[in-house]
């Protein structure tokens, strides 16, 4: 079964700060890229045929059903799956540090 995949305001603006970097880097070729890239993923984590972690950052604080999945390419895609829907909450670099980041989007979210 196939669940639709949403993302939050503020995956929708990491979503915009992707877009616009990867458009600086390599132009429209590159950004267009990213989004394909991105699509597939999302479409992969909607059916269920990605594997996910638990987020470290977030384990000791408790939150469980926060999930990530990295792309093969660096990216964290973080997320909650529930019966009837995923929830994007979270679009950046492995690099980046999240832990401030990660409680207030999961709160908000």
């Amino acid at each position: 079964m196939t669940r639709p995949v949403l993302l939050t305001d503020g995956a929708a603006r990491d979503l915009d700060e992707w877009y616009a970097a990867a458009h600086a880097r390599g132009g429209l070729a590159e950004a267009t890229r990213i989004l394909d890239r991105l699509q597939v993923v999302l479409t992969r984590l909607g059916a269920g045929e990605l594997r996910d972690e638990p987020l470290p950052e977030l384990r000791a604080l408790g939150i469980a059903a926060a999930r990530q999945h990295v792309t093969e390419d660096g990216q964290r895609v973080v997320f909650r799956a529930q019966a009837d829907r995923v929830v994007v909450v979270l679009l950046a670099p492995v690099n980046r540090s999240y832990r401030s980041l990660l409680e207030r989007r999961l709160l908000d979210a």
